[in-house]
């Protein structure tokens, strides 16, 4: 619909243009912005386009709006009339019988509506969790899981070309501590007494791994070994599998990656070694205090970076800059990031060293997950991934489900504090969004068992849809007609959280309307409209939970 409007006011400038109404652009070079009217009494959609256009124009927005819109069409199945309000917004109020031409595309082109593979898109590359093999996943990672892969859905449903990646941090000082913690949990499984020092990992898996480790061929002669050494081969022994423990919880919570790649590539490879060696050439690398610096200018970052400490080890920063530089060089045209809200100070940093590189400024997108705090009787649950205090993403799927817990991690943008109510996850009550939404869909499934078990022909063969005149009826086709326009405003923001919203709001409407009106009535002409009403309906909540990862049940 956004679209159909933005072509009336294209063809409008066009038309200005031409008879030299207006000292207007290309009309196929504007970005014409158009929003769904808030007001019914306002019309249907509105576009700011002649306040945006007056400037050049030199003319009063709302003189250029009343030309503009003597050059809309006003016609009985498209735009029944134009107006113009306010400073110089211009008012589309859409024909009844386009509305209802929204239940036909919906039942024609069924799991495909709200799809558009229509525009070429640049190839992307989207990571996301990536979180360093030396622990489970908890809560935080969960909320980068279910953004990370509906923002991939949402971008695939729009004709992006995604691939998903984790980058496993399997290198540097994470993968020491790592190993040192386990050696230390070695030495107290051998009747050592241990202080445990601060900044290494206590959870009780850490014990666990120790004493797999210690049960496993040549496990006791670890200790024997210089302590490098065994910090080394404890680490090997273990970030393994602690990788194919957050795989597994990945995989049921719906996740799957097409690649995974490896920080120690970067470094066998020499790739960390090169992207130094070039931003030295384009002199943006710097010998100081016996480390190699990156050179930041005031406007990317307050101050330089190290690249390679003077003890000739790699920062993660050297590593990243080879990371995304190796990325961009697969044929990528955008890199999409979700990171945790505490790598805020390091966006500028990672955007410097690709600017540096002689990529462009908006070829890294990055977004930033902000915390989640979970919620139990009231209480909020304290969580510290070193001191071993923190709650798994796998206790969360065990105790509410993966629907229950993809849908509440989206319930808000991602950049914004989360708190995850346990108990309400678990209600089946109008109160639980995820319940809320999916029993639309499951109450629908039943309407149709019941006709089917009463003998009701549900046959919806060409309805005569001029039905469907209730006020509830039509608020809730224009809804339906929404979701294409809300997919693609979601993608190219970036906020997959839109969709929940969405969903909530159909939710709304559409149980509201049930309540007060029957669909398998007696009128044959009335029944045949809202089945077929409600089966769209019932379309694009399953479309719309697809993309969420969220199952649509046919009983509840």
């Amino acid at each position: 619909m956004k679209e159909l409007i933005r072509q009336l006011v294209r063809d409008a400038v066009y038309a200005a243009r031409k008879e030299k109404r207006a000292d207007l652009p290309d009309p196929e070079q504007l970005n014409i912005e158009v929003s769904r009217a808030k007001d019914p009494k306002h019309g249907d959609y509105a576009t700011n386009a002649a306040l945006a256009l007056a400037g050049q124009a030199r003319m009063k927005p709302r003189d250029l709006a009343h030309i503009l819109a003597t050059y809309v069409p006003e016609k009985n199945d498209i735009v029944t009339n134009v107006e113009v309000a306010g400073p110089g917004f211009i008012n589309f109020f859409m024909a009844e019988d386009l509305w209802r031409q929204v239940l036909r595309q919906i039942h024609r082109e069924r799991d495909r509506y709200g799809h558009d593979a229509s525009a070429k898109r640049p190839r992307v590359l989207l990571e996301f969790v990536s979180a360093n093999p030396t622990g489970p996943l908890h809560v935080g990672h969960g909320r980068g899981a279910a953004v990370g892969d509906t923002l991939a859905r949402l971008l695939k449903s729009q004709g992006y070309p995604v691939a998903t990646e984790y980058y496993v941090n399997d290198a540097g000082n994470q993968m020491k501590i790592l190993g040192r913690s386990i050696v230390f949990r070695l030495k107290e499984l051998a009747g050592e007494s241990i202080v445990f020092p601060e900044k290494h990992y206590v959870g009780e898996y850490i014990r666990d791994l120790a004493r797999d480790l210690l049960g496993s061929p040549n496990g006791k002669e670890i200790l024997a070994l210089p302590e490098d050494a065994a910090v080394e081969k404890a680490a090997e022994f273990a970030y393994p599998r602690i990788l194919e423990g957050i795989q597994a919880d990945l995989h049921d919570f719906g996740v799957a990656y097409d690649s995974y790649f490896f920080e120690s590539t970067l470094h066998s490879e020499g790739l960390v070694a090169r992207v130094v060696q070039e931003l030295r050439e384009k002199g943006k690398a710097e010998d100081k205090d016996g480390a190699v610096w990156f050179v930041m200018e005031d406007a990317e970052d307050e101050k330089d970076r190290v690249l390679i400490r003077a003890t000739g080890e790699p920062t993660y920063f050297a590593a990243d800059a080879a990371y995304h530089k190796n990325k961009l060089g697969r044929g990528y045209d955008l890199l999409i990031d979700l990171w945790g809200s505490d790598h805020h100070g390091y966006v500028p940093r990672v955007k410097a060293a690709l600017q540096a590189l002689g990529y462009p400024d908006d070829v890294l997108s990055v977004l930033l997950v902000q915390f989640v705090t979970l919620v139990r009787e009231g209480r909020k649950i304290s969580m510290s991934t070193r001191a071993g205090e923190f709650e798994t993403l796998r206790k969360v799927l065990d105790e509410v489900g993966p629907d229950a817990a993809r849908f509440f991690f989206l319930t808000k943008r991602c950049d914004s504090h989360l708190d995850f109510d346990l108990d309400l996850a678990k209600k089946q009550s109008r109160d639980n969004p995820v319940y809320y939404v999916q029993y639309v869909h499951a109450r629908i499934a039943s309407i149709f068992r019941i006709a089917a078990e009463r003998g009701i022909d549900a046959d919806m063969t060409d309805p005569d849809l001029s039905a469907l005149s209730l006020p509830e009826e039509v608020r809730l086709i224009k809804h339906l007609a929404d979701f294409p326009d809300m997919l693609a405003d979601a993608a190219e923001a970036l906020e997959p959280h839109r969709i929940t919203f969405y969903l909530v709001d159909l939710a709304d409407f559409f149980h509201a309307y049930y309540h007060d009106n029957r669909v398998l009535t007696e009128d044959a002409r009335i029944k045949k409209a809202r089945l077929f009403l409600v089966e769209a309906v019932r379309q694009v909540v399953a479309n719309g939970l697809a993309i969420l990862g969220v199952t649509a049940p046919e009983r509840m």
